[in-house]
């Protein structure tokens, strides 16, 4: 039997470092506008984790939240940064059970695909919607 695959992340700034323990349950673009500010981009690429998976392991002193109040669903979320590049971390959606991380954050090369796109009615136009069925290969 295999070890699970370990990730390494950090921040931008390389102060806040966390590891992540095999691979995401779910991994989700979201078109909410919350999503995009925080993104400073188009969408925000979601990796779904169990709590256990994820472990800070350097900087947890400079790790900061903000109650996101103001979502679409009424739920507060909690997002967390570093607070001194200001990068985001993490996601808590109310109720527990979930983490959510950012492919961007991570060293390695991950190959995974997102399976849903959240809140499509906030996707700019010029942003095409992702095909979700796999890539069949050539036959030569």
């Amino acid at each position: 039997m295999s070890e699970e695959k370990t990730y390494h992340a950090n921040c931008l700034c390389s102060e806040v470092k966390f590891t992540l323990q095999g691979e995401p349950f779910h991994f989700v673009i979201c078109h909410c506008r919350n999503c995009k500010q925080v993104a400073g981009s188009a969408f925000m690429a979601n990796a779904m984790f169990k709590p256990a998976q994820v472990k800070v392991i350097e900087g947890r002193d400079l790790i900061k939240e903000y109650a996101d109040s103001n979502t679409l669903t009424g739920n507060t979320i909690s997002r967390s940064f570093c607070s001194k590049c200001g990068s985001t971390l993490f996601i808590a959606p109310a109720g527990g059970g979930i983490i959510i991380t950012h492919p961007s954050l991570i060293e390695e090369t991950v190959a995974w695909v997102p399976k849903k796109e959240f809140h499509n009615d906030q996707r700019w136009p010029w942003v095409k919607e992702i095909t979700f069925q796999p890539k069949k290969k050539a036959k030569l």
